[in-house]
C-alpha cells in the first residue's frame, strides 16, 4: 500500500512495485472500466501517501479506494491508534481536489466524485462508520469456506458440500443460512 519502491517492499516483503503498476497500467489500456486499487492507510506507516495515491488515481483514471486499518491480523498487532479516519482522509484530499458525495449503494466503499470531473475516489470506513447492515458481501475462502463478514470467526464450509455431492439445493440453503446470520453491526470501533 505505497508508492514509494522502499516502503511497498518493507510492507509486502518483495520488490514488486514495478510489476503491481505495470499490471495497473495494463489493465487500464486493455479498456477494464472501472480499475480499482485499494489502499489501506495506517498512521505513521503511509498516511503521508494519501494525496500521491488520489493524484495516481487522476493521474491512470483508476478509481483509489482508500480503507480504514482494520483488525484483521492474526498476530493481534491492530491497534485503533493506527487508523486513520475517513474524515481524515476526506480533509486531506478534499484540501486539495474538492470532493462531492456519490450517493451510496450497498457496496463498501463511500463514494466521491472529484468536483472538476477528474474521476472519483472511495473510501471503506470500516472502522468508524459501520455498513453492516447494508452491506451485501460474503467471501469464499482459498480452502473452500465462506465468510458472511470480513471480522466473522464463523465459516460455512462449502468444501465438504461440493466434495460429498451436494445438490444445488443443499448449497443454495447453505448459502441461504451464511447469508441470514451476516450480523446487525461488527462492534471494533
Amino acid at each position: 500500500d505505497s508508492l514509494r519502491r522502499d516502503r511497498f517492499e518493507e510492507l509486502t516483503h518483495r520488490d514488486g512495485l514495478s510489476t503491481v503498476l505495470a499490471g495497473i497500467d495494463r489493465a487500464v489500456e486493455v479498456g477494464i472500466k472501472p480499475v480499482k486499487v485499494n489502499v489501506v492507510v495506517m498512521r505513521g506507516v503511509n498516511d503521508d501517501e494519501i494525496l500521491s495515491f488520489a493524484r495516481f488515481g487522476r493521474d491512470q483514471g483508476i478509481v483509489v479506494r482508500f480503507i480504514e486499518f482494520m483488525p484483521l491480523d492474526a498476530d493481534k498487532a491492530w491497534s485503533d491508534r493506527a487508523v486513520v479516519t475517513q474524515s481524515e482522509i476526506l480533509s486531506t484530499i478534499g484540501g486539495v481536489f474538492p470532493l462531492v458525495p456519490v450517493e451510496r449503494t450497498s457496496a463498501p466503499a463511500n463514494r466521491f466524485r472529484y468536483e472538476d470531473g477528474a474521476g472519483e475516489v472511495g473510501v471503506v470506513a470500516s472502522v468508524t462508520q459501520k455498513f453492516c447492515d447494508s452491506c451485501d458481501r460474503i467471501r469464499l475462502t482459498a480452502d473452500g469456506q465462506v465468510r458472511n463478514c470480513l471480522f466473522a470467526a464463523d465459516e460455512f464450509d462449502l468444501r465438504s458440500l461440493l466434495r460429498r455431492g451436494a445438490t444445488d439445493a443443499e448449497i443454495g440453503e447453505m448459502f441461504e443460512w451464511a447469508v441470514g446470520s451476516k450480523w446487525a453491526g461488527h462492534g471494533i470501533g
